[in-house]
């Protein structure tokens, strides 16, 4: 079997199935105790890509203002946002190559201003579900990582080596570390420095080996060595050759306190007609 062949099995041609149903395999835990939330928190004045609009909140109705019979009232608010701010999943819409995107779909003529993308939304996404496993750089490299590290095939190879390793549909996250740096926007997006991630070696031993998706805690989940030099070639791998989701600010630090490499992973997109990309919430369930 071909690398081409095993990626087309964990992430097959997609049709919409938003609304109705998708058939897939899923290896089931048989029971957890614990959750561990990966996703950041939304909220005003957070930290998002200069591409990508901002998120935006507000407090439309407040209680007392608008009071029922009985003493009841409610609240409610309005939000906007970038799909691709936050914690959020790439669909193979996201990134095209000389005009197509993942099966060769041509996307120029198929994307309207308020339709989206008509090829290659999150509504073709599976569901973000199945075995999980941590990479964390940090234990890998021994020390913090810099903007000079990357995850390239051979440090695949050296972490996986006593670990249970990826199959197809399991999903592969990895925590570089750069969370810590949230707060800090400019550190966090690697501006002026670049930021660590993973390679395009070891972008194709993950498709090579079939996972459902994948995931980083930073801005851009692809090594980029220099902030000044464009890095996609790990996008294009993945979304417009292999169809394999890319998750990204991912909140994994939880995870790595407590050393925990294997789990079960599920998250969601959100049913964005012609999205991008999306908002999610993904949990790791653990005995």
């Amino acid at each position: 079997m071909t690398q081409q062949d095993v990626a087309a099995v964990a992430t097959p041609h997609a049709q919409n199935w938003g609304g109705s149903t998708w058939d897939g395999s899923v290896e089931w835990p048989q029971g957890s105790s614990r959750a561990y939330d990966l996703a950041v928190l939304l909220e005003t004045g957070m930290t998002h890509h200069a591409a990508h609009p901002p998120f935006s909140y507000a407090l439309v109705k407040k209680h007392g203002e608008h009071p029922y019979p009985g003493g009841i009232s409610s609240a409610m608010e309005m939000l906007t946002m970038g799909a691709h701010v936050g914690t959020h999943v790439d669909a193979p819409g996201h990134i095209s190559l000389d005009g197509c995107i993942f099966g060769g779909r041509e996307v120029e003529d198929k994307q309207r201003s308020y339709a989206g993308v008509s090829v290659g939304s999150v509504e073709e996404l599976p569901p973000l579900i199945g075995p999980g496993h941590l990479v964390d750089g940090e234990r890998l490299f021994g020390r913090e990582l810099t903007p000079a590290d990357g995850f390239g095939a051979d440090e695949l190879e050296d972490w996986f080596a006593d670990r249970r390793s990826p199959e197809p549909g399991s999903i592969v996250i990895f925590r570089t570390g750069w969370m810590k740096y949230w707060a800090d926007s400019d550190k966090y997006l690697g501006i002026g420095t670049g930021l660590p991630g993973v390679s395009l070696s070891g972008a194709r031993w993950l498709s090579e080996r079939g996972v459902r998706a994948v995931g980083s805690d930073t801005v851009n989940f692809e090594h980029k060595p220099s902030f000044t030099t464009p890095a996609l070639d790990v996008h294009v791998h993945m979304l417009v050759k292999c169809g394999i989701p890319i998750m990204e600010s991912l909140s994994l630090e939880g995870l790595a306190a407590d050393r925990v490499d294997d789990f079960f992973f599920v998250a969601s997109a959100l049913r964005i007609r012609g999205g991008t990309g999306s908002p999610i919430r993904p949990l790791a369930f653990v005995a």
